[in-house]
């Protein structure tokens, strides 16, 4: 069954800062800011109270006044990056153009994002496993806005009837070709030969993606 679509951001938080650098952050936002930072430059096993409060200028003490925790501080953080991930989906509200530009412009969009940041994807796509607080809210869109989203946009677009089955079939293979170049990192070019970094060939990936999403 199919839903109407509706915006992002009227089913998540308001999206917080993110590797903002600036005087004007509140301590909370310089933690978080610090936090993401770390994450996406050394891996979350570096977050610790002390790098993330020497990276924020703040004491250990302010970072558990506000989030209880390092280990909470590291699920606020992200939960921005998720937050900001899923506005890539208001692409797929976008009626003023064809159903298969919608699905692209989210899907570039979406590639672009996750690359931006690859080690904090890379550990958002860990935590997954260990059923953290910023994954939970990543499944609950995903299950109550995000599939339909896609499953609206991809039958408009291929314009013959499928099944709920089949569509959903369809976007966990488009999310696996999303997410394997970001996971595989610099050996990709080794592997594949092609250099995802680049915005060009990046494309060209998605748009054979596209191609085979759409293939009836």
């Amino acid at each position: 069954m199919f839903y109407s679509l509706c915006n992002a951001e009227s089913c998540v938080k308001e999206v917080g800062p993110l590797n903002v650098v600036g005087n004007k952050l509140s301590p909370k936002e310089k933690i978080l800011n610090a936090t993401l930072r770390i994450i996406d430059t050394q891996g979350v096993q570096h977050a610790t109270s002390r790098q993330i409060a020497a990276m924020a200028d703040v004491n250990v003490a302010t970072i558990n006044y506000y989030f209880g925790s390092k280990d909470m501080a590291v699920n606020e953080a992200l939960k921005i990056f998720t937050r900001k991930l899923l506005t890539s989906y208001d692409y797929l509200d976008d009626l003023t153009v064809p159903p298969e530009t919608r699905i692209r412009n989210f899907l570039r969009s979406y590639a672009d994002y996750t690359l931006k940041y690859p080690d904090i994807f890379r550990n958002f796509v860990d935590q997954i496993f260990h059923d953290s607080t910023a994954t939970i809210e990543y499944f609950e869109f995903m299950k109550q806005i995000g599939l339909n989203k896609l499953q609206i946009s991809i039958q408009q677009a291929i314009q013959t009837q499928a099944t709920e089955t089949e569509l959903t079939m369809k976007i966990f293979q488009m999310f696996s070709c999303l997410e394997i170049p970001v996971l595989v990192g610099a050996k990709l070019k080794c592997l594949a030969h092609f250099d995802y970094n680049d915005q060009d060939s990046r494309y060209k990936y998605i748009d054979l993606v596209l191609t085979s999403l759409l293939n009836t």
